[in-house]
């Protein structure tokens, strides 16, 4: 008699935690972003960011956290002036490139 070995089930992909996004993010050393007046710095730093997450696979819902989490300095003050305050829908990646490019592009 010969005996079939069975396989275990197969598992469904898992959608990430915010703790193995944070772990990713982090891993891959992300740049940080000061604000100021150079618009080449704005866009070079927004482009690391964009190709990053693309690397990543990163879920929309995650991007406005880790993107303001790099902010240092006049961008950080700026973000604390915009981000949503308690009981305001959260605010989405597209939104925040619209404020940024809004603020940083002449």
């Amino acid at each position: 008699m010969c005996m079939v070995k069975q396989m275990p089930p197969r598992r469904e992909p898992q959608e990430p935690t915010t703790l193995d996004m944070i772990c990713q993010f982090n891993k891959s050393k992300p740049p940080k972003f000061q604000g100021g007046a150079d618009l080449l710095k704005y866009e070079e730093w927004k482009r690391k960011l964009e190709n990053l997450f693309e690397i990543m696979d990163c879920p929309n819902r995650y991007k406005v956290a880790l993107t303001t989490y790099q902010f240092e300095g006049e961008v950080k003050f700026w973000w604390e002036t915009v981000k949503p305050r308690v009981g305001e829908d959260p605010m989405t990646w597209d939104r925040l490139l619209e404020l940024l490019d809004n603020k940083y592009y002449p």
